[in-house]
């Protein structure tokens, strides 16, 4: 079947092509001008192959203009530029009599067409974008503090605090990380997010800003979803948030989105702490609030173990298995099997030799199954455990309840239902628990809030699913 967004997908590798030949073949023709030595046939070769391909990266950037996804005259110059490459160079491959001039011709415009090509693709101040400009510090709240003049209340203190968190936060952080894709020049998705309008707007599918609900908006949602997911944003391999600006977008959101300066006037007794009213998005209570995965158990850390043996270390990582330690000196450590190529259910049977210092497992997209969750139930020191896209059922619920320590638990993209979900009531120290893109019941997680009213329980934007009343009524 004919599909034109895969020919247009193909334009950023096929665009390499003529840009590499083009230009060793007016390499050629300038080194025959200096040397007077005779490499026609291999400028020809070069040219001829710099057109086709030239020609090729055309047809596939026609298809990949058709998805609506960038603006309108940056396309424009862009594809009338590479057009023009392609037509000087099949004038300098018959033309020899004037290939000097026209090959010289071909490599400029190649040049305006790259140009023009990279503004779409990283923005049109990504070239020449000074360091201040991409590293501005957030600090989105202005303070100022003054005594009353009413001389009867001379013991009270007013604080007029102004802040434009729009202009002076959240700016900054879409700037740097977000306008290459969803600006003027390119607006993947129908999403632009470089003015209030288009914000307020959304993309193709809909909104994506609900005020004063960041999880049900999809301008948060996105940021937190693993590097992985196709909807995780900014795409993996592009600049990603920091935890910072993460939460920035949160507290925004979650105070209600504003686009303009907001003034607020605080009537103390006493002189306020300037310290106290610093209510900026980076302080520590708004990232506490905000649904990402939290350190680990402090009483766990606090506790003294002995260090790993040399020999156990060098063996995961023969293994692939990724092991980190905590910091601060302590002998704790996380393992993730994300690098793991060949994985076995076998290999889970060296976690037992790291038992005391093991706090954080991740076995992410592996086929783990039921069967080889039961080798980690002996995992006594165990807080945050990740089997996000693996194969586990409700059954493994069941085995992880043994588990005296665990505090998070994410269990994105799995097969859970309402079932499994009776079974986390019984978990001694659950904190968080992610059930993105389960198989979980709105009614479900309704009867999980009442059984364990302090879970934290992580849903994103995921549809629910009808619930089995067969099962239910069992």
């Amino acid at each position: 079947m004919f599909q034109p967004e895969l020919i247009g997908h193909l334009h950023p590798l096929i665009v390499h092509l003529p840009i590499g030949i083009l230009i060793f073949g007016y390499v050629m023709i300038i080194l025959q001008q200096l040397r007077k030595i005779d490499m026609n046939t291999a400028i020809d070769l070069a040219l001829l192959l710099g057109t086709i391909s030239s020609m090729m990266a055309c047809i596939a950037g026609w298809f990949l203009a058709q998805s609506g996804d960038y603006e309108t005259e940056a396309i424009f110059k862009h594809q009338w530029t590479g057009i023009s490459t392609a037509i000087l160079g099949i004038l300098a491959y018959f033309l020899k009599n004037h290939r000097w001039i026209l090959a010289t011709a071909t490599i400029i415009c190649l040049a305006i067409a790259g140009h023009f090509g990279g503004n779409l693709t990283h923005g049109e101040d990504y070239l020449f974008t000074s360091q201040n400009q991409t590293s501005a510090p957030i600090d989105s709240t202005k303070v100022a503090s003054f005594d009353n003049i009413d001389t009867t209340k001379n013991t009270n203190h007013a604080t007029v605090r102004k802040s434009f968190v729009y202009r002076d936060t959240v700016i900054p952080i879409l700037k740097t990380k977000c306008y290459n894709c969803h600006s003027a020049s390119k607006k993947k998705g129908g999403l632009r997010l470089d003015s209030e309008d288009f914000i307020k707007k959304g993309g193709k599918n809909g909104r994506i800003v609900s005020v004063g609900n960041p999880n049900k908006s999809i301008l948060f949602t996105h940021l937190i979803l693993p590097e992985d997911d196709d909807k995780h944003m900014p795409p993996k391999g592009k600049p990603q948030l920091t935890r910072n600006e993460i939460s920035v977008i949160y507290a925004w959101i979650k105070k209600g989105a504003s686009f303009v300066e907001e003034v607020e006037t605080i009537v103390s007794e006493k002189p306020l702490d300037q310290t106290l009213i610093q209510d900026t998005p980076n302080s520590p209570e708004i990232i506490a609030d905000m649904p990402v995965i939290k350190k680990e158990d402090s009483k766990i850390m606090a506790s003294n173990v002995e260090a790993i043996s040399p020999v156990v270390l060098d063996k995961l990582k023969q293994q692939n298995i990724k092991i980190a330690y905590l910091g601060n000196g302590s002998n704790h450590i996380s393992a993730n099997f994300v690098n793991v190529r060949n994985y076995q259910s076998y290999l889970l049977n060296d976690l037992e030799s790291i038992n005391n210092q093991l706090v954080s497992l991740r076995l992410s997209n592996q086929p783990v199954d039921d069967e080889a969750i039961k080798k980690i139930t002996t995992l006594k020191n165990l807080t945050k455990l990740n089997l996000e896209n693996t194969a586990i059922t409700d059954a493994s619920l069941e085995h992880l309840k043994t588990l005296p320590n665990l505090e998070q638990l994410n269990l994105y993209g799995t097969k859970i239902t309402d079932s499994g979900l009776q079974v986390l009531a019984k978990y001694p120290k659950l904190k968080v628990i992610y059930l993105w893109q389960t198989k979980v019941s709105k009614t479900g997680i309704e009867q999980l809030k009442k059984a364990s009213p302090k879970l934290q329980i992580e849903t994103g934007e995921f549809q629910f699913s009808k619930p089995d009343t067969n099962k239910m009524k069992k």
